[in-house]
């Protein structure tokens, strides 16, 4: 059964949007090479506020798989210190389809 991820990341601080435009782009060619990930669309609002990714896995432990995996360790290093001065916040909610 697919597994749904939506992330949010909130820009805190306007003057590194550049910089988490790049982390974003990164993280995504990442993303794209996991096994298992059957779709991703990263949005950007209009308020260039924040952005969010929709992901869609082909189920929920290829999303836990790609959550441990070490390719990501470069670009999560980025992330976390981001979070820790304030400049981000991070969301991440999981669903499952209603059908």
């Amino acid at each position: 059964m697919a597994y749904y991820v939506i992330t949010r990341t909130i820009i805190e601080d306007q003057s590194s949007k550049e910089d988490v435009l790049a982390m974003s782009k990164e993280s995504a060619e990442i993303f794209r090479k996991q096994p298992g990930l059957i779709e991703m669309k990263s949005l950007i609002a209009e308020n260039e506020t924040h952005l969010s990714t929709y992901l869609v896995w082909e189920n929920q432990q290829s999303h836990l798989a790609c959550m441990e995996s070490k390719d990501f360790d470069g670009v999560t290093v980025q992330w976390t210190a981001f979070m820790k001065e304030g400049k981000i916040k991070f969301e991440l909610e999981t669903y499952q389809l209603v059908e």
